[in-house]
């Protein structure tokens, strides 16, 4: 085949070769617990953000909506239809958890990500973006059937994965990359004071009411810091690399799984960001794995008995 033409079918051959459906398997259950986490965590504070008698006044949320303004809760406004539309997506998330109308339930958590990040613009959080992200990538992505109640329930639980399209896989493992090197770029390019490039970022941010504890004990570890500052910049930018590439995506992962394990220690109250970045990774898995990790988990087992 003439150069040419291979380059030319290089995009239909990564979007459209076959995968493993249980790769989208466990992306559509990790995806789903982690929602259903955020929304726990919401759910105390629902008539704060999203009702009338809230914090933000929705005809305010409405005008500065951009490019538009779409949200459930122009119409859910009141404290009761604001509860009974937490409890609804809910009851979606765990459909979706389950694989049951997964298409539809993945839908309602795309509407719902959509919904509350339009109504409440003040408290969304980078892990709010990654989730809304993915919402509208698993609606465009093969469900994954394999790993569901229906198929459990029809005995089709030794039945043989089907092979389905990589389309979803590829926007998802783009994405990641995206998001790591986005991250990395707009701090490179913050104007001066830039506390990144110079390395005191991560002083300044022990020392502020992010942190889980503040105090001058950081003044003592600055030589650290500032290599830790360098360090977190270095991992986010080899993190998707490494995990894209076949042979070095476990390390990928574990370096990945590090950081954001070492951010929720230090850092109050981000927990499912962490999460929800380390969901992400699901994408990454390749067919053998799944033979390999219960493999060597018996195998962990085995040693230690």
């Amino acid at each position: 085949m003439p150069p040419l033409a291979a380059w030319l079918r290089f995009p239909a051959r990564l979007f459209f070769r076959q995968v493993d459906e249980r790769i989208y398997a466990a992306v559509r259950m990790g995806f789903a617990a982690v929602a259903l986490l955020n929304l726990l965590f919401l759910w105390p504070d629902r008539q704060v953000f999203f009702s009338d008698a809230g914090l933000i006044d929705a005809d305010v949320a409405q005008a500065h909506g951009y490019p538009a303004y779409f949200s459930i809760f122009a119409f859910a406004r009141s404290a009761q239809a604001v509860s009974c539309y937490l409890l609804a997506t809910a009851a979606a998330l765990v459909l979706l958890l389950a694989g049951v109308a997964t298409r539809l339930a993945a839908f309602w958590a795309l509407v719902w990500q959509l919904s509350y990040i339009a109504r409440a613009p003040l408290v969304t959080t980078g892990w709010d973006m990654v989730l809304h992200v993915f919402a509208l990538l698993l609606v465009v992505s093969p469900p994954g059937h394999c790993w569901s109640l229906p198929a459990l329930l029809r005995g089709g639980g030794k039945a043989r994965p089907a092979q389905v399209s990589a389309h979803g896989l590829v926007l998802m493992r783009l994405q990641v990359l995206v998001i790591y090197w986005q991250a990395v770029l707009t701090r490179l390019t913050k104007p001066e004071p830039n506390f990144w490039n110079n390395g005191d970022f991560m002083s300044y941010f022990l020392l502020s009411h992010h942190a889980r504890w503040p105090g001058p004990w950081v003044l003592e570890f600055g030589p650290l810091l500032t290599l830790a500052t360098y360090t977190t910049q270095l991992a986010e930018l080899a993190i998707p690399v490494l995990l894209w590439v076949r042979k070095t995506r476990w390390w990928g992962a574990l370096l990945g799984c590090s950081l954001h394990a070492g951010i929720s220690v230090f850092t109050r109250d981000i927990e499912v960001f962490s999460l929800a970045m380390m969901m992400t990774y699901l994408a990454f898995l390749r067919a053998e794995d799944f033979h390999a990790i219960p493999d060597r988990v018996r195998r962990w087992f085995a040693r230690r008995a």
